[in-house]
């Protein structure tokens, strides 16, 4: 069965235009989003954080509602323990509250996450899929809530957020690593690459691209502290 909804899997075009368009869409989204943040007083912005929240939350459910439709919905692979998946739920936490931990969390581990998403998409039913869109609403979501996070709500990392948030997702994989075994599952690709085009494909296998991509992640968690380094401070 083909089609928007259809479960047939189809090649993803990298980069193809349908994939550069959806990213350029989603560019301008967050510009708008963030300049209308900026100029509205706090009812305005109260409404726009409530727009992004049950933005995230339409898409996750109607993935999820698709999937156990299709019949391939699977403890496998649908439990909310992959990196994006989890921070999806973090952002509308965050949103919501405003927690500064949340903030963090949004700013650090939601922009490195999902943008990494978005320029290499899970896509194996295709660029012209519901999964395909509604996966790059998620994630561009995610995305634009964690610059709002700087931008907007004023949250400023310290020289050590980053460096917190690398231990953190460290330990979140510790615990994922055994749940992984249990399941036969293979959330935040610590079994195996995923089967995607995606930067781990450099990488030699397991385990040794899990080592290799610790200083990756530092080294963008450090990329994202950059914009708010004091000069004066060395």
């Amino acid at each position: 069965m083909g089609g928007f909804l259809g479960t047939e899997r189809v090649p993803f075009d990298l980069f193809g235009p349908i994939h550069l368009a959806t990213i350029g869409a989603l560019a301008v989204v967050a510009i708008c989003l963030i300049r209308a943040g900026l100029a509205a007083d706090e009812r305005g912005r109260g409404r726009l954080r409530l727009a992004l929240c049950v933005t995230i939350l339409s898409l996750l459910l109607a993935r999820h509602i698709w999937k156990a439709a299709m019949g391939l919905w699977a403890v496998q692979n649908d439990i909310p323990l992959h990196l994006c998946a989890i921070m999806a739920w973090v952002t509308v936490f965050g949103l919501w509250t405003r927690h500064p931990w949340a903030l963090r969390l949004m700013y650090f581990l939601g922009v490195a996450g999902a943008v990494q998403a978005l320029l290499t998409p899970d896509a194996e039913f295709g660029a012209v899929h519901f999964t395909f869109f509604e996966s790059a609403g998620s994630h561009g979501a995610v995305v634009i809530a964690g610059a709002w996070a700087a931008i907007v709500e004023g949250y400023r990392p310290t020289a050590r957020d980053p460096w917190l948030a690398f231990a953190l997702l460290n330990l979140y994989a510790a615990v994922v690593f055994p749940i992984n075994r249990l399941l036969g599952s293979n959330y935040l690709y610590l079994i195996e690459k995923p089967a995607g085009p995606t930067i781990l494909d450099f990488f030699p296998g397991w385990p040794w691209y899990i080592l290799l991509i610790e200083p990756l992640a530092i080294g963008l968690f450090l990329a994202l502290r950059f914009p708010f380094r004091n000069p004066s401070a060395g």
